[in-house]
């Protein structure tokens, strides 16, 4: 009987599913933490006059914002991990389209935030 041999992608697979999944978890707590907080903000800012409304709402747009740019940016990480897993030419094509797409909506927002 001979001993199984382990190679080093036995071993990466499992890790990087698990990695590609722990980032999804924090993309999603990420997400939550920023809209959660945000509008706690928002809530806190109605008490306040119109006229100092206006300087806090660019604060929330801008923290709310970021928290999404860095939630896109690991998701494209993620996507990437997941890509390495099952390398197919119709995973690699999807996995370019929506990278495109998520660092559109990055620049994107960066942008907003940065005019406002």
């Amino acid at each position: 009987m001979q001993a199984a041999v382990i190679t080093p992608e036995d071993l990466l697979k499992p890790f990087l599913g698990s990695l590609a999944f722990g980032i999804d978890i924090a993309v999603g707590v990420v997400v939550a933490i920023s809209v959660i907080r945000g509008f706690i903000m928002y809530i806190k800012l109605l008490r306040k006059a119109p006229l100092e409304q206006t300087k806090d709402e660019e604060s929330i747009k801008r923290y709310v914002g970021n928290g999404l740019i860095l939630a896109l940016d690991l998701e494209v990480g993620s996507d990437i991990i997941r890509s390495i897993l099952a390398p197919s030419e119709a995973d690699l094509a999807a996995l370019a389209l929506i990278v495109a797409i998520r660092i559109t909506l990055s620049w994107s927002l960066s942008r907003d935030i940065k005019t406002n």
